[in-house]
Order: C-alpha cells, then sequence, then structure tokens
C-alpha cells in the first residue's frame, strides 16, 4: 500500500505538473491571442472621416488626379497587415493633394489621421500649420507649429514661421528667441535677418535692427522690401540721411523663406494651381524663363473661362514682359481680357487693365492707359494701386477735377495710402485752392512722419503761393533747412531760392538758384533748366516767384506710378 502510495504521489504531482503547463500555455495563448486582437492603432472606427469635396472646381485631369490618388489611400487602409506609417503616409498623402487644390475642411482630416498614426513625422503638424494660417486661425496654426518644434527643434522654416506670426501679432519678445535659434543653423539665411531686424525693431533697438537689415542686403540685395524697415531703424537712432535714402530705394518684394516640405506641397498636385506656384516662385527667383514654361503648362490645362484660367494668361504676360518679349506680354494680357466676363468683380481681369495701363503709360498713351486703369477698379473695386494709377494718369491728362475722385477711393480703401494722399494734395494746387492744399500736406505730414515730400509741398506753397494769405517766407526757410542734411536735390534747392526771395534775400536767392541751376544743366535736365532760368532771371530783378511748381513740372505729369516690369504681378 505504501508503494500504491507512493506512486499515487508521484502520479498526482506529474499530474499537477502537467496541468499546470497547461495552464501556462493557455494563458500564453490567451495573451497572444489578446495581443493580437488589439492593434497598435485605434481601430478604424476611432479615425476621422476622409470625404472627396466637390470637384467641380478642378478641370478633368486634375480631377482625375485626385480620384485615384483617393482610390489607393482607401486601398492601403484597407489592406490588411498595412503598418501604422503605410497608412499614416496614405492619409497624409492625401491630405497634402486635397490642401493643394485649396480644399482645406477636406484635408484637414486626413493630416489629423496621419498625425495619428505617425507621431514623430514633422510633416503632418507642419501641414496642419500653414492649413490653419490660409484660413486665419492664428491660435490653431501657432500651436501646430510649436507641436513640429516639439519634433524637429531645428526645423529652420518652422522656426521663421512662427517667429513671423509672433511679430504679426506685436509680440517681438516670443520672436527673436526663434530667429534667433534659425540664426545658430543658418547664419546667412535673409530670412532669418530679416526675422532678427524685425523683432529689434520692434523693441526699439536701432542699431541692432541696422545691423541685421544691413546683413540681409549685403547677402541679397535684392530684398527691396527690406529697405523700408532698415530706413525706420536708421530713423529711430536719428539718421534721417540714410533713412531718406533707403525709403527711396523700397519696393515691395517677398523675403523668401527656405521651406523643402512648402515646395513638397507645391508639388504635390500637377494643377493649374501648382504650376501658377511654381512660376510665381521662380518670377521671385527672377528667372523669368523658368516661370513662363510653368505659366504655360498650367495654361495648357486651365479654360480661360475660369479666374484660375485667367490669372495663369495675365502671369503668363508677367512673365514675357520681364524677359523682354513685351508684343507677347501684350498679347496674353489681351487674351486675358478676350476670357474676362463683360462686368462684374474678377481679379485677372482688374490685373491685367492695370498691367496694360501702366504699360500704355509708360509709352505716352494717356488715353488708352486711363480707360484700362478705369476698367481695373471696375473689376476690383478695392485695388489701391489701380486708383492711385488712374488718378495719376487723370491729372497728367489735365483732367484735374476727374483725378481727384480715384484718389479719394484709394483712401478709401487704404487711409495709409501716401501716394494716393499726395496726388490728392497736387490735384488742390492745380485747382489754385492753396490754402486747402497748405492743410492737406500738413495733415499728411503728421500722419506720414517718414514722407519728406508731405513737407516739401508745404515749404513749396509757403515760399511761392499766389495766396497772400498762405505765404511764410521765414516758415519756408526753416522747413527747408530741416530737409536739406536729407534731401540734397534741385527741387529743394529751388524752393530754398524761392523762400530766400520771398524774405526779400535777392542776393541769397541768385546765388542757391545759379548753383541749382549749373547742377540741372551738368546733368542735362534741359527742360528744368529753361524754368530755373527763368525764376534766376525773377529773382535778379528782385521779384519773388509766384508759381510753386510750373504746369509742365514733373510733379504735375508724373510718370508711370511703378516701374512697369512689376506688372502687379502675383
Amino acid at each position: 500500500m505504501g508503494e500504491s502510495t507512493g506512486r499515487s504521489l508521484d502520479d498526482a504531482q506529474t499530474g499537477n505538473r502537467q496541468m499546470i503547463c497547461r495552464a501556462c500555455v493557455c494563458l500564453l495563448v490567451v495573451i497572444g491571442a489578446a495581443c493580437h486582437s488589439s492593434p497598435s492603432t485605434p481601430p478604424a472606427a476611432a479615425f476621422l472621416d476622409v470625404t472627396l469635396p466637390d470637384l467641380s472646381r478642378m478641370d478633368a485631369p486634375v480631377q482625375q488626379q485626385v480620384r485615384e490618388r483617393f482610390a489607393a489611400m482607401q486601398q492601403t487602409i484597407a489592406r490588411q497587415g498595412a503598418t501604422d506609417t503605410e497608412r499614416g503616409q496614405a492619409y497624409g498623402g492625401m491630405g497634402m493633394t486635397l490642401h493643394a487644390g485649396e480644399y482645406f475642411d477636406a484635408a484637414e482630416p486626413a493630416y489629423l489621421n496621419a498625425q495619428r498614426l505617425m507621431p514623430r513625422e514633422p510633416r503632418w503638424p507642419y501641414f496642419l500649420a500653414h492649413l490653419h494660417k490660409s484660413r486665419g486661425d492664428t491660435a490653431r496654426s501657432i500651436a501646430a507649429f510649436r507641436r513640429v518644434l516639439e519634433i524637429a527643434p531645428d526645423d529652420v522654416a518652422t522656426l521663421i514661421w512662427l517667429g513671423r506670426m509672433y511679430l504679426d501679432h506685436g509680440q517681438a519678445d516670443q520672436a527673436e528667441p526663434l530667429f534667433e535659434r534659425a540664426r545658430q543653423l543658418a547664419p546667412r539665411e535673409p530670412a532669418v535677418l530679416a526675422g532678427l531686424g524685425q523683432s529689434a525693431l520692434g523693441r526699439r533697438d536701432y542699431g541692432r535692427a541696422v545691423s541685421a537689415f544691413e546683413e540681409a542686403l549685403s547677402i541679397n540685395g535684392a530684398l527691396a522690401s527690406l529697405h523700408s524697415p532698415l530706413a525706420m531703424a536708421y530713423r529711430g537712432l536719428g539718421d534721417t540721411v540714410k533713412a531718406e535714402a533707403h525709403l527711396k530705394q523700397w519696393r515691395n518684394t517677398d523675403v523668401l523663406v527656405p521651406d523643402p516640405f512648402r515646395q513638397e506641397l507645391d508639388l504635390s498636385l500637377d494643377s493649374g494651381l501648382s504650376f501658377e506656384l511654381r512660376g510665381v516662385r521662380a518670377l521671385e527667383q527672377r528667372d523669368f524663363k523658368a516661370a513662363a514654361e510653368f505659366f504655360k503648362q498650367g495654361v495648357d490645362m486651365t479654360p480661360g473661362t475660369t479666374a484660375l484660367g485667367r490669372s495663369l494668361r495675365h502671369k503668363m504676360g508677367t512673365a514675357l514682359y520681364l524677359n523682354g518679349d513685351i508684343p507677347g506680354a501684350i498679347k496674353w494680357f489681351e487674351e486675358t481680357l478676350r476670357l474676362a466676363p463683360a462686368n462684374g468683380f474678377d481679379e485677372p481681369a482688374g490685373k491685367t487693365h492695370y498691367s496694360l495701363g501702366v504699360l500704355m503709360a509708360s509709352g505716352g498713351r494717356g488715353a488708352a492707359a486711363i480707360e484700362h486703369l478705369s476698367a481695373a477698379v471696375r473689376f476690383s473695386p478695392n485695388y489701391v494701386e489701380a486708383y492711385i494709377a488712374l488718378g495719376d494718369a487723370l491729372r497728367r491728362a489735365g483732367r484735374i477735377e476727374a483725378s481727384m475722385k480715384p484718389y479719394s477711393e484709394a483712401l478709401r480703401v487704404s487711409p495709409k495710402a501716401a501716394d494716393a494722399r499726395y496726388g490728392y494734395g497736387m490735384a488742390l494746387v492745380r485747382l489754385g485752392r492753396y490754402r486747402e492744399a497748405r492743410d492737406w500736406f500738413a495733415d499728411a505730414a503728421r500722419q506720414h512722419p517718414d514722407r519728406l515730400d508731405f513737407q516739401h509741398a508745404i515749404a513749396r506753397l509757403l515760399a511761392a503761393a499766389p495766396d497772400d494769405s498762405v505765404r511764410d517766407g521765414r516758415q519756408a526757410q526753416t522747413i527747408v533747412d530741416g530737409l536739406l542734411p536729407s534731401m540734397k536735390t534741385l527741387d529743394v534747392g529751388e524752393t530754398l531760392a524761392m523762400a530766400l526771395a520771398e524774405q526779400g534775400h535777392f542776393a541769397d536767392a541768385v546765388s542757391v538758384q545759379r548753383d541749382v541751376l549749373n547742377a540741372a544743366r551738368q546733368a542735362g535736365f534741359a527742360r528744368e533748366a529753361a524754368r530755373m532760368t527763368a525764376n534766376l532771371q525773377r529773382y535778379e530783378r528782385r521779384l519773388p516767384c509766384r508759381e510753386p511748381w510750373s504746369t509742365d513740372d514733373v510733379v504735375h505729369s508724373p510718370g508711370p506710378p511703378i516701374d512697369p516690369g512689376l506688372l502687379a504681378a502675383p
């Protein structure tokens, strides 16, 4: 019995071990099954729906691209065994396609899904940041850019874009550390230096602002838009001579951000819009031949009956003009207008009429210029530059009262439009409303302290207006004395002579006028020299001047409103 009992105990222990082993195996099977049934990504129901929007505004070939990519995305996310990365790329790629087509609402859920599947991929929050920025959602855009920096703290483009957003909202202290970090990574990048300059300007650190802007311009002298903040920085330092010199060099140019992700987005869809974006980028880089080629590809796939099609044709003309092909440019401009609606709002038609108006004005065809510029403001009622150009063209043609309306319209749209304010003041002068003109320019000078031409206009009226109640020779000379350090021009010299003559200092007036006359002759300004000679003879006879500007003075016959090469381009 003992032996039997011993065997039973052994059998029992063996049975227990087998039961334990079986239990462990079962437990492992259960654990394995549980792991297999719980995927590393949320179940499909947890993802946002990505659907195709109404694609009817796209051209047929582009619609086909979008549908094919949508079908490919669906296949990938439904495929058994597809990895998170594969699904994330499928969602993100679809988001880029929709984003490039400007279907922002449809693109957002695709990006969000991609971001959940690939939380360490910086592209998806980066594109979300730009998407929110395009819709004007500043808070969400800033949050998305900050998320990019959590993933990729050394991404220069993100540092620049986020810094710019803070600057746009007056937060220079928030922007500056971002540009400082970017400078460590890209010390000779003009966009970084420009951001540092703007940050310093916002903090009134004018010396540092000057240093940053000057360095950016030394790297790329074509960044003419930097001359304006640089002028403000010099004025902050009290150097009005350099401030005025830089202000005269200003024109509107973009400071491009080195942005590989953004370029990837622009190239993600072969559409009229993507070719327009590529062409605009080539224009900004002054590669006019490449720009024309991109615009032509866009034209070939985009009907001119659409606003985008007309925009591409206008830009095609612009690229040809900038490449020296004026007949070709005019052909494309006329083609754009042929396809434009007869009336109503149409921005491409407005820009095209403006471009042709500038070309006509530069060629001396005043009537045609007025016709095109009038059409420009009909098609684009808030087109400030077109209103100013129209006012100048009317004033140049002697239609003074008519010129005042477009100047007023420009100021209605943009109260800070200094050129419109100047043109309106000169119209008052031509109409003989000298007291109104003096007060108008005084108000303009207060609003635009950096525009010394307003101060000069006041001085000229005080020195030589026919209205006795307006003239004040002493005050005119005081103003001119303040202008001379930064405006050593023939016009200011003439004004000084006028102010001296008004005060009865004829010998001094003769001396100043002779110096100005000799300088004009040496420069080959024959028409100006004839006018200056008449004033010199007047002072020699001890007579003051009673004509602030002669009727043929350039101030009354302004040239084209802008360099025709700019042509309101992109």
